[in-house]
C-alpha cells in the first residue's frame, strides 16, 4: 500500500442490525454523524459501482469480508452480499460503512450490506438486493464458490449485473467451465472467471515465447503441448490453458484418449498433428508446469512448489538451456475480484477458450 494512503477504516466498529426497508436511512444516519466526529465536508460518499456478491456459507461470508476490506480503495463501491443459509429463518439486514484517506485530507467512503435469509427467502433476498442498488452506475454480481448460478437469487441478481464474477476452479472442472459458459449466454453481461485470472501469468509468459518475427515461425511446428495441473482429472486452470492454446492456435481436435489422471488429445492444424497431455502435477489445485514442443525449440514454465514463482525456460536444438525466474502476482480472492473489475471488458478470448476446453474434456 502506499505510505499516503492509511488502512481502510470501519465508521461503525459493529455492524448494525437494520430491517432491510430502513438500509437508506440507516446510511445517512451514519454519514451524517461521521461529518460531526472528525469527518468533515472533505469526506466523499464515493460509489463506482454496485459488488452484490451471492454466497451459501459462512468462509464465503469471509471471503467477501475480506475484499471489501481490500477493493474500494480502488473502486469505492456499495457492496452487498445476500448469504442463503439454514440458519436464518427469515431476511435479516446488517450494515457498515468503511473510509480511508487519499492523497492528503479526502477521505473516500462506500459502504457494506450484508442480507442473510433461508432457502426458502431467496425471493425476499432478491426484493432487497435490487432495491439497494445504485442507480446509474455498473453493477458487478460475484457468485462466491460454488453458489448456485440457476437458483432463483443468483439468476436475480445476474440479470442485472453488468459484469458477472465466478470461479470454476471451486467446482468439478467440467460443471465449472461449463457453468461460465451458460452463464455468458444466458445474461447481457461480461463473464469474469477467477480460474481464468489465476492463470493469467502463463498465458502472458507462454505468448512471450514466441514474440518477434524469429520466433513467430515456431507457432506452425509445434508438436506437441505438455500441461501439469491435476485435480480429479485436470484442475480448471489447466484446462482453460490447453483451450486458450487450442483455440488462439486454431487446431482441431481429432481424438480424445486417457485416463482417470491424464487427458490427452490429438489436433491437427491442417495436415501437421499436435498432441495435447495434461497430467498430473505437484499439487492437486494448481497449475504446476506446462511444456511446448517444437521443430527446433522447446519452451517450459515449471512453477516452484515452495516460493510459487515461476522458471521459464528455452532450450533451441541441442543447445545449453536458458533459465529465468518470474514472480506471480497476489492471488488471493480480494487481487482476482480487483482484476475481473479490471479485465472484464472484453471476455471472447476467455470464451473461446473454455469452449475449447470443454470440447477437450468431451462435453
Amino acid at each position: 500500500m502506499a505510505s499516503h494512503v492509511t488502512p481502510i477504516e470501519r465508521l461503525e466498529r459493529r455492524p448494525i442490525a437494520v430491517e432491510p426497508a430502513a438500509i437508506e436511512d440507516e446510511f445517512t444516519r451514519i454519514w451524517r454523524e461521521a461529518s460531526t466526529s472528525g469527518y468533515d465536508e472533505s469526506s466523499v460518499r464515493l460509489r463506482v459501482l454496485t459488488l452484490v456478491a451471492v454466497a451459501g456459507d459462512d468462509d464465503d461470508a469471509a471471503r467477501f469480508e475480506s475484499v471489501m476490506e481490500a477493493v474500494p480503495r480502488e473502486h469505492p463501491c456499495r457492496g452487498i452480499l445476500a448469504l442463503t443459509s439454514n440458519k436464518h429463518a427469515a431476511v435479516q439486514a446488517t450494515i457498515s460503512a468503511h473510509c480511508f484517506r487519499d492523497r492528503g485530507s479526502m477521505e473516500i467512503c462506500s459502504e457494506e450490506v450484508v442480507l442473510a435469509g433461508g432457502q426458502a427467502q431467496q425471493r425476499e433476498l432478491a426484493s432487497a438486493v435490487l432495491a439497494l442498488l445504485v442507480p446509474e452506475i455498473p453493477v458487478v454480481a460475484w457468485l462466491i464458490g460454488t453458489a448456485e448460478p440457476t437458483s432463483y437469487l443468483a439468476s436475480e441478481v445476474a440479470e442485472a449485473a453488468d459484469v458477472i464474477l465466478m470461479d470454476s476452479g471451486a467446482w468439478a472442472t467440467g460443471p465449472g467451465i461449463g457453468a461460465q459458459v451458460r452463464m455468458e449466454r444466458a445474461h447481457d453481461a461480461h463473464v469474469f472467471d477467477l480460474a481464468w485470472g489465476r492463470s493469467e501469468t502463463w498465458r502472458e509468459l507462454a505468448a512471450q515465447f514466441f514474440d518477434g518475427d524469429d520466433r513467430l515461425n515456431q507457432l506452425e511446428r509445434i508438436r506437441s503441448i505438455q500441461i501439469n495441473g491435476y485435480r480429479g482429472r485436470a484442475s480448471s486452470e489447466a484446462m482453460l490453458l490447453a483451450g486458450w492454446l487450442v483455440s488462439r492456435l486454431e487446431l482441431s481436435l481429432a481424438d480424445l484418449d486417457g485416463d482417470e489422471e491424464t487427458l490427452r488429445a490429438t489436433l491437427y492444424d491442417g495436415t501437421r498433428g499436435v498432441t495435447l497431455t495434461v497430467g498430473p502435477g505437484w499439487a492437486p489445485e494448481i497449475m504446476s508446469g506446462l511444456c511446448i514442443t517444437t521443430d527446433d525449440a522447446r519452451f517450459e514454465l515449471q512453477g516452484h512448489e515452495v516460493s510459487q514463482h515461476l522458471h521459464v525456460i528455452e532450450q533451441w536444438g541441442g543447445g545449453e538451456e536458458a533459465r529465468r525466474a518470474v514472480g506471480q502476482p497476489e492471488l488471493d480472492a480480494a487481487s482476482l475480484v480487483r482484476l475481473g473489475l479490471d479485465r472484464s471488458a472484453d471476455p471472447a478470448v476467455a470464451i473461446e477458450a473454455a469452449t475449447a476446453a470443454l470440447a477437450l474434456l468431451g462435453e
